[in-house]
């Protein structure tokens, strides 16, 4: 029986192993062959940006997102922050940023949710040619903008690209265990794109061409995931032949961390939720025959493995926890957990080492730690099974959608 185990143990393992040295090789690849790309193309753009800004309650950090937006070097922009009926000082700090900047567009609306504000700027305020979201927490790096411009000016049928989010600073274990899930977790991101996989545009410094946006009916306002719905709206009516989704590697974002365990748990829970939301109202995507309008990587493989594989792993992770420790404790054989420690040891190394954005500190800091990535790992897979776990016990409002519900969920910055 033992060995049974052991031989089925392994052969998850070697799967894993596998599906990680491929999606690392091929995000190496295709990031040397974006680069190349890049130098030849330049940075010259004819696009317009124009970015919108929702916020509510945001007085801690709206002044710094805007300051990060203004700092861009990129001439044909318009910044438009919607204020979602603020009860703090946001709209007092929004008027003097006014003052500074002028050409700042303030809009002042009843509050009516995240969603809602995203589409009162996008409908009545956006005039460029490409329309990007940014949370009112997070800021965006000073050459963003034109890089995000030049990916759309380089791939005419590119509807929506995804950001590089990384974790603003991280101070503790809860901070440095988010750290390390972005940085390996955008790194796999970058293989997506090449197998036609890309599902999710992030929320933060997530852009679109306007045209799209208007075409599907910007955001839906009955999610709280209001931008993975949009990603998977975008994907069921326009198709991801023709329209192009992208991971803009390149273009870096900063958002600050959950702080704690239990703001953690709130944010992954929203996530996971929403995804599920998001995932039902689209399932016609799931194993679909429309093969001219839809990757069959998508439509057969990834959004499938999602549900039936990935999801199912998490429920039995205890147990496969718990039979590497039984192993460890009854026979003293470290195969399993030695097996485990150097896989993400690599991978987490190879993540550090092939990322160009990476500050001196920050990659020595990194490298250091990089021995705990698994312990780090696992408090996310911790979080990620409750949330899990509390979506099951909802399964009926994922399924017949009857909590609509798209008000703001912060968590303390």
């Amino acid at each position: 029986m033992y060995t049974l185990l052991l031989i089925s143990v392994a052969i998850l393992a070697a799967i894993n192993f596998s599906r990680i040295f491929v999606s690392m090789t091929v995000a190496n690849l295709t990031k040397a062959r974006k680069i190349k790309q890049r130098r030849a193309q330049g940075t010259t753009t004819s696009l317009g940006i124009s970015v919108v800004v929702p916020a509510y309650n945001e007085e801690k950090s709206i002044a710094q997102c805007v300051e990060s937006l203004f700092a861009n070097d990129y001439a044909d922009k318009e910044v438009i922050v919607v204020n979602d009926g603020s009860s703090d000082q946001t709209q007092n700090i929004l008027e003097a940023m006014k003052v500074k900047y002028p050409e700042l567009i303030v809009v002042h609306q009843e509050n009516a949710g995240k969603a809602r504000a995203l589409n009162n700027g996008i409908r009545n305020y956006v005039t460029k040619d490409l329309v990007m979201g940014l949370d009112g927490d997070s800021q965006v790096a000073s050459d963003a903008l034109a890089k995000m411009a030049a990916h759309f000016e380089a791939d005419s049928q590119l509807v929506a690209a995804a950001t590089n989010v990384r974790i603003a600073s991280a101070h503790t274990l809860i901070e440095y265990a988010q750290k390390f899930e972005y940085l390996i977790g955008y790194k796999y991101k970058e293989s997506e794109p090449s197998f036609n996989l890309e599902y999710i545009i992030g929320g933060i410094g997530s852009t679109f061409r306007l045209s799209a946006l208007l075409a599907v009916g910007c955001y839906s306002t009955d999610s709280i995931t209001e931008d993975i719905d949009l990603s998977m709206k975008m994907i069921n009516v326009l198709g991801n032949k023709e329209a192009h989704f992208d991971y803009a590697d390149d273009v870096l974002c900063f958002t600050p961390p959950a702080h704690n365990f239990t703001d953690l748990r709130k944010q992954r829970f929203r996530w996971k939720y929403g995804r599920f939301k998001a995932l039902m109202k689209n399932r016609r995507l799931f194993f679909s025959r429309q093969f001219d309008k839809y990757s069959a990587t998508l439509t057969w493989w990834k959004l499938p493995k999602i549900v039936f594989f990935e999801e199912v792993m998490m429920l039995l992770d205890p147990l496969l926890v718990g039979f590497m420790f039984y192993i460890l404790y009854t026979y003293f054989d470290f195969t399993v957990v030695s097996g485990s420690l150097v896989t993400f040891l690599i991978v987490s190394l190879m993540s550090v080492f092939s990322d160009t954005t990476l500050s001196k500190k920050e990659r020595v800091v990194m490298t250091l730690t990089s021995p705990l990535t698994l312990m780090l790992m696992y408090i996310i897979n911790v979080v990620d099974l409750l949330s899990l776990l509390k979506c099951i016990t909802k399964f009926k409002e994922i399924i017949f959608n009857t909590n609509q519900t798209s008000k703001w969920t912060h968590i303390a910055r």
